[in-house]
C-alpha cells in the first residue's frame, strides 16, 4: 500500500512559506545609511532650536533604544534568535538534569 504523505508535504510547504516570509524584502529591520549617501548629502540645513520638553523627549527616545543602529544587520537578528533559543531551552534542560540526577529535589 502506498504511504500517505499529505502531512509531510503540508509541513514542507509550511516551512517553505515561513522561509520565504523571513527572507522577503519587507523586513522589520531598518537598513543603515550607506557611506556614499551620507557623504553626498549637503549640509545646508540650519540647526533646529527645540524647547526643553522636546529636547527631553528626543533625548529619552535616543537613550531608550541604543541598539537600534545595529538592527539593519542580519547577523544581529540571527544572534538575537540564537540567544532566545538558548535561553528558552535552559528551563527544560535544567528540569531534565534535576529529574535524572537529583530527583529528591522534585
Amino acid at each position: 500500500m502506498a504511504r500517505r504523505s499529505g502531512s509531510v508535504l503540508l509541513s514542507l510547504l509550511l516551512c517553505l512559506a515561513a522561509a520565504a516570509w523571513l527572507l522577503s524584502e519587507s523586513s522589520a529591520f531598518v537598513a543603515p545609511q550607506r557611506a556614499a549617501q551620507v557623504a553626498e548629502a549637503p549640509m545646508t540645513e540650519t540647526p533646529m532650536h527645540l524647547d526643553k520638553g522636546m529636547q527631553a523627549a528626543v533625548l529619552a527616545a535616543a537613550l531608550t533604544a541604543p541598539q537600534a543602529a545595529y538592527a539593519g544587520n542580519g547577523a544581529y537578528a540571527l544572534l538575537q534568535l540564537g540567544w532566545a533559543i538558548f535561553i528558552i531551552s535552559l528551563g527544560p534542560a535544567v528540569l531534565f538534569w534535576i529529574y535524572f540526577n537529583k530527583p529528591e529535589l522534585l
